[in-house]
């Protein structure tokens, strides 16, 4: 054993001299040479290499390896005084760049930031403040989005007590005030002109309000009536076009969409992607990835396959499932999935007979519209009360399907309901642009623009 220990240590040496610290301190957890009198200092030089390694990382701007050589070497000796001096370099560091980007008017870059500091320094007097104005601006972009304009205002007075300057606060203020003004005076004319059905006004107003706040529910409501009343021709309802034989040949048929905005009064918003295979990328002009996201990841970031045995990841992107990084994965469900530094979501299958999945955002990044999650829609969609529905609606007595078709969606319903204001019952296939109304629910469809 004695022999065996001194090999042992011979090769830690050697592996230290090489920049090889992994491997070292493998070494140095063996039988052979735990415990033995000159593992201690080897020890001491192993964490010194780790803290020096985390230098030149952060020298190089790699935060994430720094961290990661930190943490390692604080593993080994907690109360080194290197290692100390070490965190308190990268917190300081963490805090000034997460200040930087709010200041810089960017609180998804600074949640991400925020991600990357985690609980390593939530003892931090700078902390708690920092973390609250992050959420607090993340949730004022989410109401001014819905037109609760009074409220925003109210949450980015809070932000602005903790981050008191910078060019893209006072940026995002002033858009703020300009978009409430406009709201306010745009909302009015539109209320009076759905009261009077007035819907070739009301079209122009109601993109009018959708421009500064593009989820307000009543708005978006009130655009699909009146797309309804002036395109009648593409519902159901509608008259026939009578189009020669030989001129219906020579036009082609056009492709049905393959994304979907599902839009679910007192519920939510959802992109409803069809089909097998999704893409998931950075938010860019001109992007066509099927979901866009507003997060530091790559243009193509990573795909989402079905296929017969289920759902698979795959990207050659830094990507995480449970916390294990890895190129390639079988999704089950429950499983968290981390493109990038910190954008996260969470793949759930809630209705046990059927292979749709739901993705929900759970690291607070968005889309460039702003939806509560993201549906891939093999044959049908569950709406409905209950955990085993893919989009759960408290209110409702029975539950609602979607389904596809050649041409896109149809709704299933057991009894009468109305799509696009016309009566049906049972079943009925939806124009591309559709609202559906029952008795205890109502929502909307709409293709997804790129």
């Amino acid at each position: 054993m004695l022999g065996s220990g001194w090999l042992t240590l011979r090769q830690v040496r050697a592996a230290l001299q090489n920049g090889r610290l992994e491997e070292a301190q493998q070494l140095l957890g063996q039988p052979s040479a735990r415990g033995h009198r000159k593992s201690w200092a080897l020890l001491a030089e192993l964490t010194r290499g780790y803290v020096e390694r985390g230098g030149r990382h952060l020298k190089q701007g790699n935060l994430a390896g720094a961290w990661d050589d930190l943490v390692r070497a604080e593993h080994l000796a907690p109360t080194d005084s290197a290692a100390r001096a070490f965190r308190e370099e990268l917190t300081r560091l963490g805090f000034l760049e997460l200040r930087e980007r709010l200041e810089a008017g960017e609180p998804q870059r600074a949640l991400e930031a925020l991600a990357r500091l985690g609980e390593r320094a939530a003892g931090h007097t700078e902390h708690r403040p920092l973390e609250d104005a992050v959420k607090d601006w993340l949730l004022t972009m989410e109401l001014a989005d819905r037109g609760e304009f009074g409220l925003a205002m109210q949450m980015f007075a809070r932000v602005r007590r903790t981050i008191t300057s910078g060019a893209g606060v006072e940026r995002f203020q002033n858009s703020l005030e300009e978009r409430q003004a406009k709201f306010n005076a745009g909302l009015p004319p539109l209320h009076e002109a759905v009261d009077q059905r007035r819907w070739r006004d009301v079209l122009p107003l109601a993109e009018a309000v959708l421009a500064v706040a593009p989820q307000h529910a009543e708005a978006r409501t009130a655009k699909s009536r009146a797309w309804t009343s002036q395109s009648p021709e593409t519902v159901a309802a509608g008259p026939r076009v009578e189009v020669s034989t030989e001129t219906a040949d020579d036009l082609p048929a056009p492709a049905p969409p393959k994304r979907f905005l599902l839009w679910i009064d007192g519920v939510g918003g959802y992109l409803v992607c069809l089909g097998p295979r999704v893409t998931f990328g950075q938010a860019t002009a001109g992007g066509s990835v099927d979901v866009p996201l507003l997060a530091d990841v790559s243009r193509n970031h990573a795909t989402v396959g079905r296929d017969g045995e289920g759902y698979v990841v795959e990207s050659v992107r830094p990507l995480q499932v449970n916390g294990q990084t890895v190129t390639k994965a079988t999704l089950t469900t429950g499983d968290r999935v981390t493109l990038g530094a910190a954008c996260q979501f969470q793949f759930l299958l809630p209705v046990p007979v059927s292979s749709s999945a739901r993705l929900d955002l759970v690291s607070g990044h968005r889309l460039p519209v702003s939806v509560d999650g993201i549906l891939l829609m093999a044959e049908t969609l569950v709406l409905g009360r209950g955990p085993q529905a893919h989009v759960p609606l408290p209110d409702v007595a029975k539950d609602v399907l979607l389904y596809r078709n050649k041409d896109g969606l149809g709704v299933r319903y057991e009894g009468a309901f109305r799509v696009n204001g016309r009566p049906v019952a049972d079943r009925e296939g939806l124009p591309p642009a559709a609202t559906v109304t029952g008795p205890d629910f109502s929502f909307a469809v709409e293709p997804a623009e790129r």
